[in-house]
């Protein structure tokens, strides 16, 4: 598999749970292309966005659910790698994967199809933990550390 097919920016140690998958599709609205007729390169934060909640959705950790439990999951890194353009009106999925990790944090990585299966973009964010009052948490808050376990468990 090349480079620009994979997702490697965390890697897993012998041992850890799988990441965990989640999908979204789209279609690029109008508002979202630039002058040259192609989506703008900061709208990608905004898809990575959609693949995050489709994750929440589909696992119970929402931002509703952090909210309601105590604490909110900021995204501190962004990184993102563009291979192909998208155009109005492509149709494109969003593959989330939250991947283990022992520090109070969240690692997902994120890839961007084309309608034909090629890749449009690749990348990753890292979310720190934190109470509602922006503190950094230590310890994963009780709600988080369960669904850890239960993802060591295999869910």
């Amino acid at each position: 598999m090349s480079r620009r097919n994979q997702i490697s920016y965390f890697p897993a140690e012998p041992g850890e749970p799988p990441p965990l998958p989640a999908e979204v599709s789209r279609r690029v609205r109008f508002e979202e292309v630039d002058p040259l007729s192609i989506v703008w390169h900061g709208r990608y934060a905004s898809f990575f966005e959609d693949g995050r909640e489709a994750f929440g959705a589909k696992y119970g950790l929402s931002y509703q659910d952090m909210r309601r439990e105590g604490f909110m999951a900021p995204v501190v890194k962004l990184h993102v790698e563009y291979h192909n353009p998208l155009a109005f009106p492509d149709e494109f999925l969003i593959s989330a994967q939250l991947h283990w990790t022992e520090a109070v944090r969240l690692n997902f990585t994120y890839r961007i199809l084309g309608a034909r299966g090629e890749v449009i973009a690749t990348g990753y964010t890292v979310q720190l933990i934190q109470n509602c009052e922006r503190q950094l948490l230590v310890v994963r808050p009780e709600y988080l550390e369960q669904f850890w376990r239960r993802w060591r468990a295999g869910l």
